[in-house]
C-alpha cells in the first residue's frame, strides 16, 4: 500500500506544511508567516483565524508543488503549540486572540496565582515548572480581566485541536494537550481535576482526552475540504505537541537520544522507555507520540526570539542565513562583545521571568557582524549548562540530534558543538515537526506499518558536526568569561527579582 499525506505544524510566527509519500518520503513542503501581536508592552498574541489561513494556503502550495491530486492524499495531522489555548463560545467562534505563551502581561498576578495553589503541589501534578504564559495563568488572566469574554467560553482548545474542531467539528485531544498548560496530571496523562477545582476552571471547557496521537480523530467537512483543496472525507489524524513531534520527525525516538531545537525558545527533548519525574520541574515530561517512550523536555526562553528581535530591529531586511553569514568572519568571542540572550526572561542558569537582555562591552570597533556573532554564542553558552541540568537528573545522553530553523546554519551548529565539545546531528530539513505529524498521518491509515518503517523513509540528516579541540579549549575559556560577566551585572538585568537556580 502506497499514497500520500501531509502533516502540518501550528508554530509561533509561521505554520510549516510537508508533502509525504509512503515510499519516496519527503515530497514537497511550505511554509506561511503570521504575525505576533503585541498590542501592549510585554503582551503577545496569536489570531487562531491566522493559522485557518496559513493551512489552506501551505496546503495547497504543498500540492502544488508536488503535482498531486486532491484524491492521492490519504490523511492529514496536525501538530502544534501546547502552551496556549484558543477560546470559543457555544457556536464554535473564537472569542479574542489567544495570549501567547512568550506573553509576560501581569506577572505579579502570575506569582500570586502559584503562590496560592501551591508552586511544589503543581508540580508533583503536572510534571511542570509552574512560569508564565501556560495555560493555567492566562485563563485566569482571562477570567479576571475579560469577564464578558469568560462568561461566553465553553471550549478551550489547544491550536492543532482548534483547527481539528474547524476542519471536522470534533473537539478532543492527545495525551500531550494536556501537557505544559499546569493543569495535567502526569501519572494520568489527563487534565488534573483537583487543579481545575482548586484555581476555578470549569473542566468541561478543556477537551477530553480521547485520542492516541497516531489514531484518526475524523474526516475533513466539506467546507473544509473546499478551503485546504482536498476531498471530504480526508482522514484527520489526532496529531500532538510540536516538540515530541519535532523529536519524531528528526529521529530521536530511542532511550537516551535527545532533540535540540530553537524557534522562538531552545528546547531540548531526552527520550525515555519509562517516566523520570524531576521534583524541581525544571524537566517537564509527556508521552512521546509514538507507544511505550517518554519524552522530558527542558526550555530555555528568549532564545530564538533574541535573535528575530535583533534582526527585525537590524537586520535591514537580511534573512536568517544572510545576517549569520556576516558573522562568519568575527572571531570566537566577538572581539569582547557579549550577549546575553533574555528578551523574554531567563531560564538558564537561572529561571526569572523579569531578567532582560543586554549587550556588553560594545566597543567603537563592533559591528553588527559583532553582535550577531555575540548572539550566536551567547546562546551557545547556556548548552553546557542545559546539559549537565539533564545529566543531574540522572539521563544517560546518547546522541544529539538538532531541528528546527537553527539546523539550517552550519555556523551556529559548529559554534555550539565546539561550546559543548559534543558531536550534533543536524536534520537535513528543518521542518521536523510537519514531517513527524505526516508519519503519524501515515501510520494512522496504514501507509507506514510503524514508526522504523517510516523513519526508514523520510528521516534525512545532515553530516554531523564535530567539535574542533582548539576551538572547545578557547571557548571554555571564553564561556567562564561570559558567565562571571552575567554574574556581575545581573542585578541590573533582573534588578526587581533575584532568580530562582536550577
Amino acid at each position: 500500500m502506497s499514497g500520500y499525506v501531509v502533516g502540518a505544524d501550528v508554530g509561533s510566527s509561521a505554520l510549516k506544511a510537508s508533502l509525504v509519500h509512503s515510499d519516496r518520503g519527503v515530497v514537497a513542503v511550505a511554509e506561511r508567516n503570521y504575525p505576533m501581536h503585541r498590542p501592549h508592552r510585554g503582551w503577545a498574541e496569536n489570531s487562531p483565524h491566522d493559522w485557518y489561513d496559513a493551512l489552506a494556503s501551505a496546503v495547497a502550495e504543498v500540492l502544488t508543488t508536488g503535482n498531486v491530486p486532491a484524491k492521492d492524499i490519504t490523511a492529514l495531522c496536525l501538530v502544534g503549540q501546547r502552551d496556549i489555548a484558543v477560546l470559543l463560545d457555544e457556536h464554535g467562534e473564537v472569542l479574542t486572540r489567544c495570549i501567547h505563551w512568550t506573553d509576560r502581561r501581569d506577572p505579579s498576578e502570575t506569582r500570586d496565582l502559584y503562590d496560592s495553589l501551591g508552586r511544589d503541589v503543581l508540580i508533583r501534578r503536572s510534571g511542570t515548572l509552574p512560569i508564565p504564559g501556560l495555560v493555567l495563568p492566562n485563563l485566569m488572566w482571562t477570567k479576571r480581566h475579560l469577564p464578558e469574554v469568560w462568561a461566553e467560553t465553553r471550549h478551550a482548545l489547544q491550536p492543532k485541536d482548534y483547527l481539528a474542531y474547524r476542519l471536522t467539528g470534533d473537539v478532543g485531544t492527545d495525551p500531550t494537550g494536556p501537557t505544559r498548560s499546569c493543569m495535567n496530571d502526569w501519572r494520568t496523562e489527563g487534565w488534573s481535576e483537583q487543579t481545575c477545582d482548586e484555581a476555578g476552571i470549569p473542566r468541561e471547557i478543556l477537551p477530553d482526552v480521547k485520542y492516541k496521537p497516531w489514531e484518526p480523530r475524523g474526516e475533513l467537512s466539506a467546507q473544509a475540504a473546499v478551503d485546504l483543496g482536498l476531498l471530504p472525507g480526508t482522514v484527520l489524524v489526532a496529531g500532538g505537541g510540536d516538540d515530541p513531534a519535532a523529536a519524531l520527525g528528526s529521529g530521536v525516538v530511542s532511550p537516551g537520544d535527545v532533540s535540540l531545537g530553537t524557534g522562538s525558545s531552545m528546547s531540548w527533548r531526552i527520550v525515555e522507555d519509562n517516566p523520570m519525574f524531576d521534583p524541581t520541574g525544571v524537566i517537564g515530561l509527556m508521552p512521546h507520540l509514538i507507544p511505550d517512550r517518554y519524552l522530558h523536555e527542558m526550555v530555555a526562553t528568549g532564545t530564538g526570539t533574541t535573535l528575530r528581535w535583533f534582526r527585525s530591529v537590524f537586520g535591514e531586511g537580511r534573512t536568517y542565513e544572510q545576517l549569520i553569514a556576516e558573522g562568519a568572519d568575527v572571531p570566537p568571542g566577538s572581539d569582547g562583545l557579549l550577549c546575553f540572550p533574555y528578551v523574554e526572561g531567563a531560564s538558564i542558569p537561572v529561571q526569572d521571568d523579569m531578567a532582560r537582555a543586554s549587550y556588553y562591552g560594545i566597543a567603537g570597533h563592533h559591528a553588527r557582524a559583532h553582535f550577531t556573532r555575540a548572539t550566536l554564542e551567547g546562546i551557545a553558552y547556556q548548552y553546557p549548562a542545559l546539559r549537565d541540568v539533564v545529566t543531574s537528573r540522572g539521563h544517560k545522553v546518547t546522541g544529539f540530534t538538532i531541528s528546527d530553523g537553527e539546523a539550517r546554519s552550519r555556523l551556529w551548529n559548529q559554534i555550539k558543538a565546539d561550546v559543548m565539545g559534543e558531536t550534533i546531528t543536524p536534520s537535513l530539513r528543518v521542518e521536523a515537526p510537519s514531517i513527524g505529524a505526516a508519519m503519524l498521518a501515515g501510520m494512522g491509515t496504514g501507509l507506514f506499518a510503524n514508526v522504523e518503517a517510516a523513519l526508514a523513509v523520510v528521516l534525512e540528516l545532515a553530516p554531523t558536526v564535530t567539535p574542533r579541540a582548539e576551538a572547545f579549549a578557547q571557548y571554555a575559556e571564553l564561556r567562564t568569561e561570559w558567565e562571571s560577566t552575567l554574574a556581575q551585572i545581573y542585578p541590573a538585568l533582573a534588578p526587581a527579582t533575584t532568580g530562582q537556580q536550577n
